[in-house]
């Protein structure tokens, strides 16, 4: 994953003619939503996705980065179906599409990461600060 094609989409403006462009691929897609399809994914015992993880794991890849790579690939096929885009043919269009795609899983991941922080602050402000009597 190249930061630096990511970083281009925190600006509204370059992610706004990128929505236009291409339409929003995880438009729908939840914070929760995206967490669960990565699991299904991690966790599917045969097919194209159980085949791609085993192959992944057998190369040294670490388990998280294998799981961004599987809702990558899924959401980059739907995609392409959708549109019906050819990889060799739109090659260009391809590639934007799946940095945005890889943005946008980022994003939700980060959105996801906040809302636990904020239940797990939440219970220690419910129940305190559980320190040690002296």
């Amino acid at each position: 994953m190249n930061r630096r094609e990511l970083t281009k989409f925190a600006v509204p403006e370059v992610r706004q003619q990128y929505i236009d462009k291409y339409g929003d691929p995880l438009e729908d897609v939840s914070p929760q939503d995206l967490m669960d399809l990565m699991e299904n994914l991690w966790t599917s015992g045969r097919g194209t996705y159980a085949t791609m993880r085993e192959k992944m794991r057998r190369d040294g890849q670490d388990p998280w980065s294998v799981r961004l790579l599987l809702v990558e690939t899924y959401f980059r096929t739907l995609y392409l179906r959708q549109a019906n885009l050819d990889e060799e043919t739109d090659k260009v269009k391809v590639q934007d599409v799946t940095n945005f795609i890889q943005y946008r899983i980022e994003e939700l991941i980060k959105s996801h990461q906040e809302q636990e922080a904020e239940e797990a602050r939440y219970s220690r402000d419910k129940f305190g600060i559980r320190s040690p009597r002296m």
